[in-house]
C-alpha cells in the first residue's frame, strides 16, 4: 500500500568527516564506522596485525579533536594509563560519532618500508613459454581480401613453419590495429599454439616475475629473449590493512561480507600498479609484457586467485589445488599483453606454497651434493633439508608470527625510517648505541633491532636464559607492565616518549625463535640427520638478509650446528620466480621439487610441545 503523500521517508544516516594527520587525508563516513575502516577508505596505511580484532595493539591513533570514546578493554590491554589519558585509542575500537581529527604516529603507519628484492644470482638457459616470431605480410587488395589473421598466419607459415595458431578476440582486435600502423610487419607473441599479443617490429618480449609475500611484494621485469633483468621494484602488500598474517587475512575473508573479494581486489590492484611502475622506469609498453610468474605461500596464492580459503585455516589445512596453474592476466586485473598468462608454480601443502618451491629453486637446494638446510624467515617460516643420500627434500613450516615485523612488540614497527635496526649495549647504566634506518631520530624498533636488543640483553646479563629480566641489573626499571629497559629516551627520539624493550617483548621473540629452532631440530630428527653432518644453513628472505647472524645464534634463533656455515642469500624466492618465468625446464624442475618435497607436520610430531618449550629458552653460554 503506498504511503500517504507527505510521509517522510527514512532519515539518511548521519555522516562525519575524519581528518587523518600528518597524512592530510580526509574521508566522510557514516556514523558508527570503525576508525580503522575509515582509514582504509581514505587510503591511509594504518597497521593492523589482527585485521581489526583488537588483539594486536598496532593501530594506535591519537584523537585530537572530536568525540573521544571511553577506552575499551582492548585499549586498556594495549595502552598505558598515560597514553589513554592523552587520547590514544586503537582505531579498530573507535566508532566514528562526530567529525574527528586523528593523529597517526609514525610507528602505526605502513609507509616508507625498506624492501629487499635482490637475491642469489643464477644463470638460466632461456627457454620461455612465449616466443616472438617476426613476420611481414603483403597488404590486402581487392584481388586478395583474405582476413588480417589469415594473411598473417600465411606469412608466419612461410617464414617460420608455423601452421596452427589460435587467437582470442582481444588479440585479433590488437592485430588489426597494429598491422595497419606498422605496414604489415609485426612480432607475434606465441605461447604454444595461442597468439597472446602482437608487437611492432623490432620489439622484444618481456615478462614479469613476482614474489608475492605476506608483507612485501617484489617484482622483476625480465627480457624474455636475453634473460636480462630490466627492473626490480618492491611494494608493501596492500592486504596488510586487513591483517598482517595469513590467519588474520583468511579470517577476514571468511567473516566479512565480500572480504575475499576485497583482499583479491587490493592485491591485484597492487600488482598491476607494480607492473606499471616498472614499465615506466624502463620505457617498456605494457603490451610488451607477454608472460608472468607469481609465487607466494598457499594463503597468498588462494587470496590472489579467489580460491576458497576457509579450509586453509582449519585442520588438516588442505589447499584447493597444489597443481601449477596458468591464469589469464586480464582475469587478475593485470594489464599486460591482451591474452598473456600468469604462471603460478605448484604448492606443496597448506602452509608450504609456491614461494618455498621457488626458494629451493632459486638457491639450488635441490641439486646440492652437501647436506644443507634452507630457512626462509618471515611471518610464516619455511624450512627445507636436503641430504643427497636421502633422495628427496624434507620441508616444514612454523608459525614464527609477525614479531619480526614489529607486531606484538611494545614499540615495534616495520623496517621504515626511524626504526632502530642495530643495538649495542654496555655493562653499565650507559644508554645503548643505536643505529636507525635513515639515521633518523628513533621512533620504534624493527625486527633486526629487536633480535640485536634481546641478544645484547642476554649477553650483558640483563635477562637470564629463561628470558627473565633481572631486577637491579643496569638500566632495568619497572614500568606500567613490568620490568623493562630504555633503548631511546623521550628527549632524544622522534616520538616524545621512551622507546623501550619490555618483558612481554622478550617473550614474543622467545615464541618466534622457539618456533624456528624447534622446526629445524624436528626436521633433523624426522629425517635421521646428524646435526654434525650439516654443511651449510642458507638463510633466505627479506628479514633474513638484515639479521646479525652472531646475535641470531646467540639467542638460538638459528641453532648452532657444529660444522655448518651460515650464509645469507636474500630473496631466493624471487630468484626462483625469475627462473620459472624464463624457462620451461625450470618450471618442470619446480614441479619435480613439489612432488619430491615430503612435508613434516610439527604440531603432531612426538614431543612437540616439550621441544617447543625447551626451544624458547636461550642457549647457555659455552664454557
Amino acid at each position: 500500500m503506498p504511503e500517504p503523500a507527505g510521509t517522510p521517508g527514512p532519515a539518511a544516516p548521519a555522516t562525519f568527516e575524519v581528518d587523518f594527520e600528518p597524512a592530510g587525508r580526509r574521508v566522510r563516513v557514516e556514523s558508527g564506522t570503525q576508525l580503522l575502516e575509515a582509514a582504509r577508505s581514505a587510503g591511509v596505511g594504518l597497521a593492523s596485525v589482527c585485521g581489526g580484532d583488537g588483539t594486536c595493539g598496532r593501530c594506535r591513533v591519537v584523537v585530537m579533536e572530536g568525540a573521544l570514546p571511553d577506552p575499551s578493554d582492548a585499549d586498556r590491554r594495549a595502552l598505558s594509563r598515560t597514553e589513554i589519558a592523552r587520547g590514544e585509542r586503537l582505531a579498530c575500537r573507535v566508532p566514528v560519532a562526530s567529525d574527528l581529527k586523528v593523529h597517526i604516529p609514525k610507528a602505526s603507519m605502513i609507509t616508507d618500508q625498506r624492501l629487499q628484492v635482490t637475491g642469489p644470482k643464477r644463470t638460466v638457459a632461456v627457454d620461455p613459454a612465449v616466443r616472438v616470431y617476426h613476420v611481414a605480410a603483403e597488404p590486402p587488395t581487392l584481388a586478395d581480401a583474405r582476413s588480417d589473421f589469415d594473411r598473417i598466419l600465411a606469412a608466419a607459415a612461410t617464414a617460420h613453419g608455423i601452421r596452427r595458431l589460435a587467437a582470442d578476440p582481444v588479440v585479433l582486435s590488437q592485430l588489426t590495429t597494429t598491422v595497419r600502423r606498422t605496414g604489415w610487419e609485426v612480432g607475434l607473441l606465441a605461447r604454444g599454439h595461442d597468439l597472446v599479443g602482437v608487437l611492432p617490429p623490432g620489439q622484444h618480449a618481456v615478462g614479469v616475475a613476482v614474489d608475492l609475500g605476506t608483507t612485501k611484494i617484489a617484482g622483476y621485469l625480465i627480457d624474455l629473449e636475453t634473460g636480462v633483468e630490466l627492473a626490480g621494484e618492491g611494494i608493501m602488500n596492500p592486504q596488510i590493512a586487513y591483517g598482517e598474517d595469513v590467519i588474520s587475512r583468511l579470517a577476514y575473508a571468511v567473516r566479512q561480507p565480500g572480504g575475499a573479494e576485497t583482499l583479491a581486489r587490493v592485491v591485484r590492484e597492487g600488482l598491476d600498479a607494480l607492473v606499471g611502475t616498472m614499465c615506466e622506469q624502463t620505457g617498456i609498453g605494457r603490451d610488451q609484457v607477454a608472460e608472468g610468474c607469481i609465487v607466494g605461500n598457499t594463503a597468498m596464492h588462494h587470496l590472489l586467485l579467489g580460491l576458497p580459503g576457509r579450509q586453509l585455516s582449519q585442520a588438516p589445512f588442505v589447499a584447493s589445488t597444489s597443481s601449477p596453474l596458468d591464469v589469464r592476466a586480464r582475469d587478475l586485473g593485470i594489464r599486460i599483453a591482451p591474452d598473456a598468462r600468469i604462471h603460478v608454480p605448484p604448492n606443496i601443502g597448506g602452509f608450504v606454497g609456491a614461494d618455498h618451491v621457488a626458494m629451493i629453486l632459486g638457491a639450488d637446494l635441490d641439486r646440492v651434493e652437501a647436506v644443507k638446510i634452507g630457512v626462509d624467515i618471515g611471518t610464516n617460516t619455511e624450512i627445507v633439508l636436503r641430504r643427497p643420500s636421502m633422495g628427496h627434500l624434507a620441508s616444514t613450516s612454523c608459525a614464527s608470527g609477525p614479531a619480526f615485523e614489529g607486531a606484538h612488540i611494545r614499540d615495534g614497527m616495520r623496517a621504515a625510517t626511524g626504526a632502530i635496526e642495530r643495538v649495542t649495549m654496555f655493562a653499565s647504566d650507559r644508554l645503548p648505541e643505536l643505529r636507525t634506518i635513515g639515521d633518523a631520530p628513533a621512533v620504534g624498533i624493527c625486527g633486526s633491532g629487536i633480535v640485536d636488543a634481546v641478544a645484547e640483553l642476554y649477553r650483558t646479563g640483563r635477562i637470564d636464559h629463561r628470558g627473565r629480566f633481572q631486577t637491579g641489573a643496569p638500566g632495568v626499571r619497572r614500568g606500567e607492565r613490568g620490568l623493562e629497559t630504555v633503548l631511546s629516551p623521550a628527549e632524544t627520539n622522534g616520538i616524545g616518549r621512551d622507546v623501550v624493550i619490555t618483558q612481554g617483548d622478550v617473550n614474543e621473540i622467545q615464541l618466534a625463535k622457539g618456533a624456528i629452532e624447534v622446526g629445524i631440530r624436528i626436521l633433523l630428527d624426522a629425517t635421521g640427520t646428524d646435526p654434525a653432518s650439516v654443511d651449510e644453513v642458507v638463510v633466505a628472505g627479506a628479514f633474513g638478509s638484515y639479521l646479525d647472524l652472531d646475535n641470531s645464534l646467540a639467542i638460538g634463533l638459528l641453532p648452532r650446528l657444529p660444522n655448518a656455515a651460515y650464509v645469507q642469500v636474500g630473496n631466493a624466492a624471487g630468484t626462483g620466480a625469475k627462473a620459472a618465468l624464463l624457462s620451461l625446464r625450470e618450471r618442470a624442475r619446480a614441479r619435480q621439487i613439489a612432488r619430491e618435497a615430503g612435508y613434516v607436520e610439527l604440531t603432531t610430531y612426538p614431543g612437540f610441545q616439550r621441544r617447543f618449550a625447551n626451544a624458547m629458552l636461550f642457549p647457555r653460554p659455552e664454557p
